[in-house]
């Protein structure tokens, strides 16, 4: 992920569909994706590339994940199924902290 920030890698995890009853939605799958260039997942998700938000433009913030991007990333979680029948999904990113050391 040349054009991407060090470190950071991204994950597609799915929350149930309803929320309990504090409003919070629970997380029922997380898979973390295969690396892939930053730039394809700014064109899958309408991204301007150039944006001045660095949050915008890395893509720093969860997105919502509707069914012709699931199927687009599906090859990148290493086997399993991005159901957005059964789970709401959002693109996640995190920092792996034992890359970092």
């Amino acid at each position: 992920m040349s054009d991407d920030l060090e470190g950071v890698k991204r994950a597609v995890a799915g929350y149930k569909k309803y929320a309990k009853e504090d409003g919070h939605h629970v997380l029922e799958v997380d898979y973390e994706l295969k690396p892939m260039e930053l730039s394809f997942l700014q064109e899958l998700f309408d991204v301007d590339p150039e944006d001045p938000d660095p949050a915008v433009r890395f893509m720093i913030r969860p997105l919502e994940i509707n069914a012709k991007q699931a199927k687009a990333l599906e090859p990148f979680v290493q086997g399993q199924q991005i159901d957005v029948e059964k789970y709401d999904f959002m693109l996640e990113c995190f920092v792996d902290e034992q890359d970092s050391e």
